[in-house]
Order: structure tokens, then C-alpha cells, then sequence
């Protein structure tokens, strides 16, 4: 391994805010029954959907209709969204905001809301199913490509590129409780495996631990005026997935010492500040249930055979390495030689961005890896990028690709649970996957890195690869 993780401190500027701890509106309370007004308005939006008046759409299209970066989308359709909220700010670890998915169990999707409001979990409680009307409200980011896609009321008066949050007196008419209060079970998940796709879910991580040196440790700094990120890990049978859990210093549980035993944690999924990593949320500590022992797992110095290993430093131009295919499937773009300019280290990179190309999908293969005449192999990279919009990269095996380029589409490929890097997690950091366990397979393997994408000058979708390993032992 060539490039060691560079920690990078960020100096989170952010406008200050008072705490609030009123409810705006005393009519705010949770709907065990709903006002009479209320249910005749949701009665009306539900008629108009049934009547096609209206358009029902799922929260992935509607965020799939929004570009990290780009400057808000105002909704001019007669569009409504449904959800069922997801977070609590009852304990204070959320401020003027709530989450929804678009399913109380197993969500495809979640959504932000910056809403005018505190205390949001007297009219928007855990479980509520809320119905959105979206004409004249806007998509985009609070904090322009931090990725974290909003529903909010207006533009942003000091930059184009962002929202702000919906008014009171927007939520009045654009936002509609149901008297259904569902609830809302955590998505199990594993660390390695989380992406921008599962923000704004409600999720359960098992085997979970806090790092060793933060024994005796509470949930927020004190020395921290807004949030707190702490690390978290989960044992796998090789080295730990990471993750960071982020707490507002507001937070009433922010002085509680942190679980030193393992266990379970739920929250919700979300990004920090900047938008540079992904981070958990808690609603509140009872959903950390950690008193178990702490879990333990094998390192890489347990391993003693090297079954391969390229990290690109000889290499130069379009990627060519004996054995491996550098094949374009569609498009003009191929796998290149790239020298990362922090690092000053070689890698591989792969955009389509300004092609020209309407669709591009190129693979990385490596040559046949024999694993038949050893134990317990495991396979690691490192990814980056800057912005990979509008792309797609993942790792795949195949244990009957024959190595001919022409017959890459009728070998069977399997897709692994590698950790590859979101949109814009990878601005000057890498990545590792975690190892990935291939001691299911057998024969012959070949691990393939997928790239699709387009050539949409408003898509960077770049992608970078490095350090390629897989150990084992005799």
C-alpha cells in the first residue's frame, strides 16, 4: 500500500443559530385524531390523486429529478410526494428539519425537509405518514453539493445555489398529516455497504463498536460549538467497515459517555456539514443497545500469500497490464493512467464527462486469480473521485469469464458488497473497500470494475482506482 489516509480537518463555517425550544404554533401537537379541516384537505389531495388530478411520485423520482450542485429546482407540476418521517428532533440532535422514507420498513428511499420549525416532532412524529404538495416548493441543498437532497420553500437570497427552509405558512398548504402513524423499522445494513442511496433511511447497524481511544468519551466534544463526529466500526472476518456518527452539541443526551462494550445501533443516514462523507444520526440513545463484548477480527498480517497486488505506478496512458482488459463496451473512454495531485501517486481513472458519448460502460478486468490452492481470500481497493454524477462504479467476480473480451456479457458476473466511494466523498480522499470475502468462490476468478456513465457536460462522473489487493492464506 502506497497512500496512506490523509485526515483532513474541516472548519465547518456556519451561520449561528439560537436554540429554540417553543413550538411555533400551539395547534402543532401530535394527530392522534386529525382536525376535521385537516382531514378534509388530505381528503382532497387523496381525490385528486385517484382522479389523476395529481401525481403521486415516489420520493427516488422526485430526487432523481435534482442534480448535486446545481442550482434548485422549482416544482411547477402538480406533483405530491408521500413519506413516513423517519427522525425526532425530541432529543435535540436535529434543528428546523425532519426526514422521511417512502416505506416504514425496507425504504428504497428518504428525503430531507428544512422546514421553519422546532420541535417538528409535535406535528411530525416518528412514523407520521405526511403527503407533500410540491407546486411552487423547490428541490435542491441547503449547503450547495453537500448531496443531501431537500425539499425546501424558496432560494437561498445569498446564493442561487441554495434553498431555504419552508415557511410556517407553507406548511399549511402544501403539507398534510395522515391519521396513520406507523412504525418505522430500522433497515438492517452493514457499514461496508452503505451509499448516497440509503440517505435519508432509517437504518440498523449490528456488531458495532466505538474506536479504542475513545474510552471514556462522551457523544460531543465540549469543546465543539455544533456537532461531534465519532468513529464507529464493525468487526468483519477481516479488519473493520468505518462510519462516522455525527451528534449536535444541542443534543440532551451530548454529556452521555459513549458505550465501550458492542452491539447495535440505529439511525438515520445522512452527511456532514460539508457533505465530504457519509455520517449516522441518532434520534435518541435508545437506539444505541451496545453492552455487549466487544467483537474482534483478523488483520492483514495474518494473511501470508499475496495472490495479487497492482497499484498502477508503472503504468502510463490507457491502462495496459499484462493479462488484464481495458475494454470499452460503449462509448469512446477507456480506463487511463491518472497521478493524483495530493498524493503524487499513481492511480486509474475512468469519466465520461464532455464525451459526447450518450452512454458509456467500461470494464476493468483483472487476469484469472487461482482461488483453489488457498484459504480465506479476501479482496481490497481504494476509490475516489470528485463528482461521479450521473455514473455508476462496481466490483464484480466471475469464476467462468474465459479472459476474451468478446465474451465478457455471457460469462456471469457477481456483483460484490465492496465499499466504493459516493458522490463527492472522494474530493482529496480515498476510499478502502473494506476486504471483500471470496472464500465462496473457487477456479479460476476475475474481478471486473465496472464503470457506466454519459457524457452530459453537467456530469463530471469520474472515478478513480488504486491499490488493488487480494490475500489469502496457505
Amino acid at each position: 500500500m502506497k497512500r496512506n489516509t490523509l485526515t483532513t480537518l474541516l472548519i465547518l463555517t456556519i451561520t449561528s443559530l439560537l436554540f429554540i425550544t417553543c413550538v411555533e404554533d400551539s395547534d402543532y401537537t401530535v394527530p392522534e385524531n386529525l382536525g376535521e379541516e385537516e382531514n378534509q384537505k388530505l381528503t382532497a389531495i387523496l381525490d385528486s390523486i385517484n382522479s389523476n388530478l395529481l401525481e403521486l411520485k415516489s420520493i427516488k423520482s422526485l430526487k432523481e429529478l435534482y442534480i448535486s450542485g446545481n442550482k434548485p429546482l422549482k416544482i411547477t407540476s402538480n406533483i405530491v410526494v408521500k413519506g413516513y418521517v423517519n427522525s425526532s428532533d425530541e432529543n435535540g440532535n436535529y434543528f428546523r428539519e425532519f426526514y422521511m422514507q417512502d416505506a416504514p420498513e425496507n425504504p428504497t428511499a428518504g428525503i430531507k425537509i428544512a422546514i421553519n420549525l422546532t420541535n417538528t416532532f409535535n406535528k411530525f412524529n416518528l412514523g407520521r405518514e405526511v403527503y407533500i404538495r410540491l407546486k411552487d416548493l423547490f428541490i435542491g441543498e441547503l449547503n450547495s453539493g453537500d448531496g443531501i437532497i431537500t425539499i425546501g420553500g424558496k432560494i437561498s437570497i445569498t446564493n442561487e445555489n441554495e434553498i431555504e427552509s419552508v415557511s410556517t405558512k407553507q406548511v399549511d398548504s402544501h403539507f398534510f398529516r395522515s391519521e396513520k402513524a406507523e412504525i418505522i423499522v430500522p433497515k438492517a445494513v452493514s457499514l461496508a455497504a452503505l451509499n448516497a442511496y440509503d440517505i435519508g433511511t432509517f437504518v440498523s447497524v449490528n456488531n458495532v463498536i466505538f474506536s479504542e481511544n475513545l474510552a471514556g468519551k462522551s457523544y460531543v466534544d465540549p469543546t465543539e460549538d455544533f456537532d461531534t463526529q465519532r468513529k464507529i466500526q464493525t468487526c468483519q472476518k477481516l479488519g473493520y467497515a468505518n462510519l462516522i456518527l455525527e451528534t449536535s452539541s444541542f443534543a440532551n443526551f451530548a454529556n452521555n459517555a459513549l458505550p465501550t462494550g458492542g452491539g447495535t445501533i440505529n439511525a438515520l443516514v445522512s452527511k456532514d456539514y460539508n457533505g465530504d462523507f457519509l455520517v449516522l444520526v441518532l434520534n435518541s440513545t435508545e437506539d444505541v443497545l451496545m453492552s455487549n463484548e466487544r467483537c474482534t477480527t483478523q488483520t492483514e498480517e495474518d494473511f501470508n500469500i499475496t495472490l495479487l497486488e497492482e497499484d498502477f505506478e508503472i503504468t502510463s496512458g490507457e491502462i495496459r497490464i499484462s493479462d488484464w482488459l481495458n475494454y470499452r463496451e460503449e462509448g469512446t473512454k477507456s480506463w487511463r493512467s491518472y497521478t493524483d495531485t495530493y498524493s503524487q501517486s499513481k492511480a486509474a481513472r475512468i469519466g465520461s464527462a464532455n464525451s459526447s458519448d450518450a452512454s458509456t460502460i467500461t470494464w476493468l478486468i483483472t487476469k484469472g486469480i487461482d482461488l483453489d490452492t488457498t484459504l480465506e481470500e479476501f479482496l481490497s481497493f481504494e476509490t475516489s473521485n470528485s463528482f461521479a454524477n450521473g455514473s455508476e462504479l462496481e466490483v464484480l467476480i466471475s469464476t467462468d469469464f474465459d479472459g476474451d473480451s468478446n465474451n465478457i456479457n455471457s460469462a456471469n458476473w457477481t456483483v460484490l458488497p465492496a465499499k466504493i466511494v459516493s458522490d463527492g466523498e472522494g474530493f482529496k480522499n480515498w476510499v478502502h473497500s473494506t476486504y471483500i470475502d471470496l472464500s465462496n468462490y473457487s477456479g479460476t476468478a476475475h474481478i471486473a470494475f465496472k464503470y457506466i456513465g454519459n457524457g452530459n457536460v453537467n456530469f463530471d462522473g469520474t472515478y478513480e482506482l488504486d491499490n488493488v489487493k487480494i490475500i489469502a492464506k496457505d
